[in-house]
């Protein structure tokens, strides 16, 4: 009896680990692939197609800065105008973070942002007056943060999230390299250059079907891989309950993803848009052929984002890859800056666009990682970030304006690198998630590197 007894309670145990490890499964969320659900191959494919409508937008003005000022008339002050309307919409997008998805859902806040920014392209195409132009930037910051902001918390649940990160901010790249090379060919041949933005509308045409046939449905079938924090916001409305958005923007991790963000795009925007017009006042650059050097960068930048972001994370990690990257670019630039010749000085600024292009997704794929932004809080604190870099990319033109007016172009130079070592010094300052010690405590390098 007492055999038969203990075969009985062996089983019985057997039966309930069995029971406790399907519950287990069961309570598990499912992994979001790019085939589960099916539509998200199409998913990634259109926001490659939009967010290369991005790079192209962001590029534009660079090249078409001297074109700008001549026809309006005004000097750097004034033109940098356009880059702080930008701002004002993105800041109005991060202030709105958690309410926009709720209300309008995927889809909608899709297809509205992008009909913000065809508005926006729509008032500057026509050459308005400028401060119709100025104006118009707004929509286009508005539209531009609200779809970037949802396309980066829609590709931070899928898995392998640094290689579709790398694809879609390559596409990106590829937009920004395109546009120099046609805003610089258009207005080189007496065509106005506000003629170019014609081709940014169709581009939003285009973006505006494909992103809202490809996220039709998606309330229903993204909704079990979502962050807890999406149905908590909508259904938690206790006055006891802290709210999300308070939750992320009290928290410390999210205003370092915030201020990382908003110093790599200002530094991005920055370089590419004023070392045009850096190379023609003090390097004796040919305005109807220097817009070219815009087109080097964002190529450089695609080539890094393309072809180093995912093997350097692999092969070295991401923490390190970004520090070294940090460092070469710091260098790279110093020497643009440096060295006398159009040439020479045109080919590191070239260099340094394929150090930089990869920290984009660094930054973005890091921050949805264990140890750094709590699950429920990352669809808010992703649009907060998303919100200041897009800000970011046009705050600090704007301020290189105000500064290149009484002390000269030159000052890029200088902006560019304060801004890097600051995210060289922010990015340090995260916590080291991919150092494992065994649970001891760890030394300064390990924290480091």
């Amino acid at each position: 009896m007492s055999i038969i007894s203990l075969i009985k309670k062996t089983e019985a145990v057997s039966v309930s680990q069995d029971l406790g490890q399907d519950a287990d499964r069961v309570d598990e969320k499912p992994k979001m692939t790019i085939n589960n659900p099916p539509r998200n191959k199409y998913r990634v494919a259109a926001l490659c197609v939009y967010v290369f409508s991005c790079g192209y937008t962001d590029a534009a003005p660079g090249a078409l800065l001297p074109f700008i000022e001549k026809y309006y008339n005004i000097n750097y002050t004034l033109v940098s105008l356009v880059w702080m309307s930008n701002a004002v919409g993105f800041l109005i997008v991060a202030a709105l973070a958690s309410k926009i998805q709720p209300l309008l859902g995927k889809q909608y806040s899709f297809m509205f942002g992008i009909f913000l920014s065809a508005i926006h392209f729509s008032i500057v195409s026509a050459g308005s007056h400028f401060a119709l132009t100025v104006a118009a930037f707004a929509f286009g910051g508005a539209g531009l943060a609200m779809c970037l902001a949802q396309t980066n918390v829609f590709l931070a649940n899928l898995e392998k999230l640094t290689l579709y990160l790398s694809y879609t901010h390559g596409a990106y790249g590829l937009g920004a390299t395109i546009s120099p090379l046609l805003g610089t060919l258009i207005a080189s041949h007496g065509i106005p250059w506000h003629f170019v933005y014609l081709i940014n509308l169709g581009q939003m045409v285009i973006s505006f079907v494909l992103v809202g046939l490809a996220f039709q449905g998606s309330e229903k079938d993204l909704k079990q891989f979502e962050a807890d924090s999406m149905e908590d916001e909508v259904s938690d409305r206790s006055p006891s309950s802290k709210s999300t958005m308070r939750e992320a923007v009290t928290n410390r991790i999210t205003w370092i993803f915030a201020f990382l963000i908003l110093f790599y795009q200002g530094s991005e925007v920055s370089i590419s848009g004023w070392c045009v017009t850096y190379l023609i006042d003090y390097k004796g650059g040919d305005i109807n052929s220097i817009g070219y050097v815009a087109l080097a960068f964002w190529a450089g930048l695609t080539f890094g984002r393309l072809f180093l972001t995912h093997p350097s994370a692999k092969y070295f990690g991401v923490r390190r890859s970004l520090l070294v990257m940090c460092f070469i670019t710091i260098v790279v630039v110093v020497l643009a800056w440096a060295l006398p010749t159009t040439i020479a000085a045109s080919t590191f600024v070239a260099l340094a666009g394929i150090w930089i292009g990869p920290l984009y997704s660094y930054v973005v794929g890091t921050s949805v990682k264990p140890g750094m932004l709590p699950r429920k809080i990352q669809y808010t604190s992703l649009t907060i970030i998303t919100a200041f870099g897009s800000a970011g990319g046009a705050i600090f033109p704007f301020i290189i304006g105000l500064l290149s007016e009484p002390a000269g172009s030159f000052v890029v130079f200088p902006v560019f690198l304060v801004l890097y070592s600051s995210i060289f010094v922010l990015w340090a300052a995260l916590p080291n998630i991919e150092r494992n010690t065994g649970g001891k405590p760890m030394t300064l390098w390990q924290r480091l590197w």
